[in-house]
């Protein structure tokens, strides 16, 4: 009987997982392989998959709108496709629609722009700034007017009380048009984190110690902290760790914000300085975040490892020693740091 039941689960499974494979495979399909009339389709500047996956579909130019998105982000163009205004056609299957976002629209009138992770907020400022020729100091200024976009944002109307806007300034590649105003392409920014905020993080914060603020200025700390994804989680958890017995977070990173610096190794007098992001000094998490982090350090702010590290040292490739006790950590940086 178990054998039996066994080639039951086991041929379900089988039949499962071919009928989402050609459920799948149908909807990648053009919605009409015969009709190659000429639809043009304008996809506004700072758009966001969703919201391309539900023109299209609106347009009847793809038959699943969820099955667009899945299919994007698996070939990894979600975030590769552009604004402008595009000609498309229904007998253009997922992939050529996909071809034709990346490609760039027919308009010419946008633009690509990098924001790296773990920036200041001055520093995604002039970043903006050399990129698109926007004025700098008229950035610096709508990033500390959170009440500007109080209005728009989810996270915002959760937080009304949030004025600046360093830790708010998602990281990602965005395609603007290119006469954006300083108010439009900081609201492209917001925007993105915003949908973030809605779909990953407010989901999981009733699963976290951590209030939301705190999670951000813990996941600006960690950005700084660790180089490599896949240590995100651990250095989360080792701050976490530290605040769960009252031990100081002593990072070098907030001392460095402090200084307004980056130092590889900081001094006695370095660490002695008078601020409230002085964590060598101050219990607790800093005041405000320190940058902008990037989604995956969120993450892992909010799904830290299930280690229970105390320190770490950089070992010089990237990569960190973790240990659980101090004579360890002592023994490490004396292998890693001499």
């Amino acid at each position: 009987m178990k054998k039996i039941l066994a080639v039951l689960v086991i041929l379900a499974v089988i039949i499962t997982y071919f009928f989402a494979k050609n459920y799948i495979d149908d909807n990648l399909q053009a919605v009409d392989n015969t009709d190659d009339t000429k639809i043009v389709v304008e996809i506004p500047a700072g758009s966001s998959t969703n919201h391309i996956a539900d023109i299209l579909y609106e347009n009847e130019l793809i038959k699943d709108a969820r099955i667009f998105k899945y299919y994007a982000k698996k070939i990894d163009a979600d975030s590769k496709l552009k604004a402008g205004s595009f000609v498309l056609s229904k007998n253009m299957n997922a992939e050529e629609l996909l071809n034709a976002l990346i490609g760039g629209g027919s308009s010419g009138n946008t633009l690509n722009i990098t924001i790296i992770e773990g920036l200041t907020l001055e520093e995604t400022a002039k970043e903006i700034s050399e990129q698109m020729d926007l004025n700098y100091d008229r950035l610096v200024e709508i990033m500390n007017d959170g009440q500007m976009f109080k209005d728009d944002m989810e996270f915002l109307k959760d937080y009304p009380y949030i004025d600046s806007l360093q830790g708010y300034l998602m990281p990602e590649t965005y395609n603007v048009y290119i006469n954006s105003s300083e108010e439009d392409v900081v609201r492209v920014l917001l925007n993105q984190f915003d949908k973030f905020y809605v779909d990953e993080i407010k989901p999981r914060l009733a699963d976290s110690e951590l209030s939301f603020e705190e999670l951000i200025n813990l996941a600006s700390i960690v950005e700084k902290e660790a180089l490599l994804d896949e240590e995100r989680d651990e250095v989360a958890a080792v701050f976490l760790n530290r605040i769960d017995i009252n031990m100081k977070l002593q990072s070098c990173a907030t001392v460095n914000y402090a200084h307004g610096e980056w130092k590889e190794r900081l001094t006695y007098e370095d660490i002695a300085i008078d601020s409230p992001y002085n964590t060598y000094v101050v219990e607790g998490l800093p005041p405000t975040p320190i940058n902008s982090p990037g989604k995956v350090s969120i993450i892992a702010s909010l799904e830290p490892a299930d280690v229970d590290y105390l320190f770490f040292v950089a070992k010089g490739d990237g990569s960190h020693y973790f240990s659980r006790s101090y004579d360890e950590h002592i023994e490490a940086a004396g292998e890693y740091l001499d």
